[in-house]
């Protein structure tokens, strides 16, 4: 593997990158904090995909774009199109929040988020937040926070892209958007489909994103938000059975009115109304034990609503949510559950206070509350200058809510489920270096109890199990307007409540990321390291243990005529073999061909 990536390194020395200051780009973050501050000033564990390196990267997937980052694990089920879970900090994947501008995307029937649906298109930039921040945000963030915000621009700009490759991939995607004097207006769409080297292995996804903004005066603005996305993916076998007509789809629609808006100098409220639906199918008409079909609808309605003042050296936060999930489940075996329902209403507040040369204190405060449980979440952290950046010391309390599937579905749900809790700590810095470069490092430590299990005793869900995850995250990142480059590295280890490792979550991992812009084009280079972990056969259902791997991408986008340009990407560029999930395959090295055309405003 060495040797191919002096090689590919090779291949963007040559050119002339544009000149540039020695400065580290300036890039703002809102997650960590509820409120924008600078990537290199922020207390907290956090990491920016910004919209320069989803475009380089000429990604589909958002989940191969974010694998890339310190502190996170994400394996994919073979193909594209196969079923992609993200692991924070060693927790499980159903333990990390996702939000789409602040909304909640997360499953509530069997909780988590299956990160082979969301695309690259229509996304501007995502923020991950290491840690538990249930203090802001509530249910589900024990591991951390991934949030998707749409693109931001200025002006009228355009995009067509169409792109061939390896295994009959075909993507197609366009974009369009346009701002004027107190409003904006933009429109996304991506379609892609493959197949695999197996029978019955093809998938396919598509995603369309609409938003449109009013802005009545300065730092006021009340949007619509509408995304949709559809996907289809074939299941070649089941163990070591084959499955020529097992397939499975799933669909996911967000229509939300996210507005603020500025009541004073010093005082702004924000909020959104949103309602999120979603579809899972399943169909295999040759099972052998009858379960040919299964479907799912889930219904999310959700309001949020946040003031925020600063009153002498106090940035305050208050509001409150509300949220009503409903899920409708059955199978060929008959239903599972009816339009169950489950309220949740929360309260919150966060004070940052400004303490001169001693730094500052946050402290927050969050009240949750659904059906058979209550639930307190309390955060705090000091953040001391240091140096050329920040020193900070945090701890806290997290928590998952039991799903409606855990709850009520047939035989095994358990109506008096309790949430899981965490409780967690950490020490950080933020250091700029040498001008241009940010490095972080970061220590944790995490506890937590009344994990949900199934218990053969009694056949019902409980809150029976525990775990604890700590580990050291290092980033070395540089950011220039023409030069970008990120080394990650991670080290976890995680245990249950038997001193066993828990699965899928390797004690190391890693990955270095190298992008340049010359004078006709730009391009990357992507090396992702995932060390030995354990994993479950899926004959045998036995413990293994999952050898690592160790994979290249390649990525360039050459400049023909304006506006006009050719793409290529390259996948597992040293052709290796491996599987991140066991019994799953990945593929081999693929090659991808595109055109693009571009025009507007950057």
């Amino acid at each position: 593997m060495r040797r191919w990536f002096w090689f590919v390194l090779a291949l963007f020395l040559p050119f002339d990158l544009t000149a540039q200051a020695p400065t580290f780009r300036e890039t703002v973050v809102v997650t960590a904090a509820g409120e924008e501050e600078p990537l290199d000033q922020v207390a907290a564990a956090v990491t920016e995909v910004d919209q320069r390196e989803l475009a380089r990267s000429l990604e589909a997937s958002l989940a191969a774009v974010l694998r890339r980052s310190p502190g996170v694990v994400v394996l994919r089920s073979g193909l594209d199109g196969g079923v992609t879970s993200l692991f924070s900090r060693g927790t499980n994947s159903n333990q990390t929040l996702v939000l789409f501008e602040g909304v909640r995307l997360n499953d509530p029937y069997f909780g988590g988020y299956d990160w082979s649906l969301p695309l690259t298109t229509g996304v501007g930039k995502v923020e991950l937040v290491r840690g538990p921040f249930s203090a802001l945000y509530g249910a589900d963030a024990l591991g951390g926070v991934v949030q998707l915000l749409a693109p931001q621009g200025a002006g009228t700009s355009w995009s067509l892209f169409g792109e061939g490759g390896s295994q009959g991939w075909r993507r197609w995607q366009g974009g369009w958007s346009t701002t004027g004097k107190g409003w904006d207006l933009a429109l996304w769409g991506v379609e892609r489909n493959g197949s695999g080297t197996l029978d019955n292995d093809d998938f396919w996804g598509k995603a369309v994103t609409f938003s449109a903004g009013w802005r009545p005066r300065p730092n006021s603005r009340l949007g619509l938000l509408v995304r949709d996305s559809r996907s289809r993916t074939e299941i070649p076998f089941s163990g070591a059975q084959a499955t020529p007509r097992r397939w499975t789809a799933a669909g996911e629609r967000l229509v939300a009115v996210p507005w603020r808006m500025a009541l004073h100098p010093h005082l702004q409220v924000e909020g959104h109304l949103a309602r999120l639906t979603g579809q899972l199918s399943f169909r295999d008409p040759d099972d052998p034990w009858g379960y040919t079909a299964a479907d799912s609808d889930k219904e999310s309605l959700q309001g949020r609503l946040v003031f925020k003042a600063r009153v002498g050296t106090h940035r305050l936060q208050w509001g409150g949510e509300w949220r009503q999930d409903e899920v409708t489940a059955g199978s060929s075996f008959g239903p599972d559950l009816q339009e169950k329902k489950q309220g949740t209403r929360s309260l919150f507040l966060q004070d940052r206070w400004g303490v001169g040369k001693a730094g500052d204190l946050t402290l927050g405060l969050r009240w949750d509350r659904a059906g058979a449980w209550e639930q307190w979440s309390p955060r705090v952290s000091w953040g001391l200058p240091l140096g050329t950046g920040r020193l900070w010391l945090a701890a806290g309390r997290a928590f998952r809510a039991p799903t409606l599937g855990e709850r009520f579905y047939p035989f095994s749900g358990n109506p008096a489920l309790q949430p899981e809790r965490s409780a967690s700590l950490e020490l950080g810095t933020n250091q700029v270096l040498a001008g241009s470069w940010l490095a972080q490092l970061v220590a944790f430590a995490n506890r937590v109890e009344d994990l949900v299990d199934f218990d053969y005793t009694t056949w019902r869900f409980a809150n029976l199990a525990e775990a604890r995850q700590r580990g050291v995250e290092l980033a070395l990142e540089q950011r220039r307007e023409a030069q970008f480059l990120r080394l990650a590295a991670t080290y976890w280890i995680t245990e249950d409540d038997q001193d066993r490792p828990l699965l899928r979550r390797p004690k190391w991992s890693g990955s270095c990321t190298w992008g340049g812009r010359w004078s006709f084009g730009e391009g990357e280079v992507s090396l992702v390291y995932v060390g030995r972990r354990a994993d479950l056969d899926p004959v045998s259902l036995a413990r293994v243990q999952q050898g690592g791997f160790f994979t290249a991408q390649v990525a360039a986008r050459i400049l023909l005529v304006d506006p006009l340009s050719l793409t290529l990407r390259v996948d597992n560029l040293a052709d290796r073999a491996y599987q991140e999930v066991r019994g799953f395959p990945a593929p081999g090295r693929r090659f991808f061909l595109g055109l693009s055309l571009a025009g507007g405003a950057p």
